[in-house]
């Protein structure tokens, strides 16, 4: 059975509810400081029960636990977060690992040797890694400040920023680079890759740059990239623990690697990470898994016990099968094999991936947005643009109370339908960059302007922010009701094919957040301010867009 530290073992406990209990009557107290049950496959309560029987300790699991305890949810936390190995008993403290996550630490940085800062893992390694499965990175010094940010039905948890499978991992892949060596011998035959790009605001926490990027065109880097992916309730998935120590401080106690990219973790899932030409694979598989429990007799003396869950495996490590990550990528995730293409980008594909990344951020005009060029939409064609980013650039006033009366002025002008009716000037956002669907839009008022109370010295609701950044529902703002969508200004002047889906209400969403012609359309809306906690870039898909007014006809 594995020996654990007893200061960690603390650590791993504290993330569980309801660990201590009195124990039962009918429970052989002999059993007190040994194994009551051993099993295979799934760890639930059923087959503790199970076990617990065929054990001889004459309990069942609800004598384990307070009479008034839901026992398969203690089973349950026992099974997640005390049999597995937990990832802070590596290097003892969630502090190590965050900061060797980010690129740093005594590990990296430390005065005192290599060597000595290595040992601990390296002993780890000798005696676990290969005997166990190790648990996800999960801390409960972050429960409390997990929690602060929870999203409508998400469940508590003490994941890292780094891998946070709830907001971050969406490719469930993971990928560590290197671009150094501690022991001076360069990277041998390990694949080298060049690094093409980072969006720094990709991963904040871990370089406290809210927003910008490093751009490496040009610089022929030796970098050593490495990772592995899974899919969802899979072997691959119950081991990904595994599988990332063995991509990160195993390579960097075994081979020396360290330093990240410049402006990067050294470790995260593969969206927050640089984007580079090719990675190597590595995946984690097992065998001979069991679950063992047993009963912590250093609390007889009361009365109570600690229920105690552990686990005993075969892991083997080694390279994928497929080659590289992203043929990895592509043979397990078929239905979506695509994405990976953003973010391992090929042999020489450096160049032609910095150019569309840089034509996003505004900085090669006249780039092709989509399927067609980028339109010139000018006074003469009838349209004033109000505010727009990318090569629609314009700033709103910084005044936000001239912006907002100005924006209302124009709408309010007095446009006319061929029947000669008088209406609110049409609202257009052109989209250079959105899917096919959103490239342009027509915002159509059929009620006024309501207003609010004062806020932030504005009189009156601040309508272009309901645009820019906050596309609420209230005061009077919901679709077919107040406003009517539109995919052409002709649809708009005749009322024809008006768009029948709708959402709102996300902080810091602009226009028109999921609204789409018949359902839901996701990241296409706008954001004129960055959102830190979004961790992605500031608008959706929206890197070039404009909101135009329709002016008055003159004749």
């Amino acid at each position: 059975m594995i020996s654990r530290n007893p200061h960690i073992l603390a650590l791993s406990l504290s993330l569980t509810l309801g660990l201590v209990s009195r124990v039962s009557a009918v429970c052989d107290v002999s059993y007190l400081g040994k194994e009551i049950a051993r099993f295979s496959g799934e760890c639930d309560v059923t087959k503790l029960d199970a076990a617990l029987a065929r054990g001889g300790s004459s309990c069942v699991s609800s004598d384990l636990f307070a009479s008034d305890a839901d026992v398969a949810a203690e089973v349950a936390e026992l099974c997640r977060y005390d049999a597995p190995v937990q990832f802070a008993e590596i290097q003892g403290t969630y502090q190590l690992d965050r900061r060797y996550m980010n690129g740093g630490g005594p590990l990296i940085d430390s005065t005192d040797g290599f060597n000595i800062e290595a040992g601990n893992i390296r002993r780890f390694q000798d005696n676990v890694a290969s005997k166990a499965l190790i648990g996800w990175p999960e801390y409960a010094a972050l429960v409390d400040y997990n929690d602060l940010s929870l999203a409508e039905g998400e469940e508590s948890h003490g994941y890292p920023s780094n891998f946070d499978l709830t907001k971050s991992c969406e490719l469930n892949t993971v990928m560590c680079c290197f671009i150094d060596d501690a022991l001076d011998t360069g990277f041998g035959d390990d694949v080298t890759t060049d690094v093409c790009h980072h969006d720094l605001g990709n991963s904040p926490q871990s370089n406290h740059i809210k927003y910008g990027w490093s751009f490496f065109d040009g610089a022929e880097t030796d970098t050593h990239c490495v990772g592995f992916t899974w899919t969802d309730d899979s072997q691959e998935d119950a081991l990904k623990g595994n599988a990332l120590f063995d991509v990160s401080l195993a390579n960097t106690v075994n081979k020396g690697y360290y330093k990240s990219v410049p402006g990067a973790p050294l470790c995260a899932c593969i969206e927050q990470m640089p984007v580079v030409e090719t990675a190597a694979c590595r995946t984690a598989t097992g065998s001979n898994l069991e679950w063992v429990f047993s009963l912590d007799s250093q609390q007889s003396t009361t009365g109570s016990v600690a229920v105690h869950a552990t686990n005993e495996a075969t892991i083997t490590y080694e390279d994928c099968s497929e080659g590289d990550l992203a043929a990895k990528y592509k043979a397990t995730h078929t239905d979506k094999a695509d994405l990976i293409d953003a973010h391992l980008v090929g042999t020489n594909g450096c160049h032609e991936s910095n150019t569309a990344f840089l034509n996003e951020k505004f900085y090669v005009p006249g780039r092709t947005g989509g399927t067609t060029p980028y339109a010139s939409i000018t006074q003469d064609d009838g349209w004033v643009i109000v505010a727009g980013e990318g090569v629609r650039f314009l700033p709103p006033d910084i005044d936000d109370v001239v912006a907002d009366t100005n924006f209302r002025a124009l709408i309010g002008a007095g446009c006319t339908d061929a029947d000669g009716s008088e209406r609110h000037c049409i609202i257009r956002r052109f989209c250079d960059t959105c899917v096919e669907s959103h490239r342009d839009i027509y915002y159509k008022r059929l009620t006024n302007i309501t207003a609010l109370e004062s806020t932030e010295g504005i009189e009156g609701q601040y309508f272009l922010d309901v645009f820019l950044n906050n596309w609420y529902s209230e005061p009077a703002n919901a679709l077919n009701v107040d406003f009517e969508l539109y995919s052409t200004y002709d649809d708009a002047i005749a009322g024809t094919n008006k768009w029948l889906f709708c959402n709102y209400n996300d902080d810091d969403i602009g226009f028109p957040r999921d609204c789409g012609p018949t359902h839901k359309v996701n990241h296409q809306w706008t954001a004129f301010e960055f959102n830190i906690n979004r961790g992605s870039s500031p608008a959706g898909h929206a890197y070039h867009a404009g909101f135009y007014v329709e002016l008055p006809k003159t004749n």
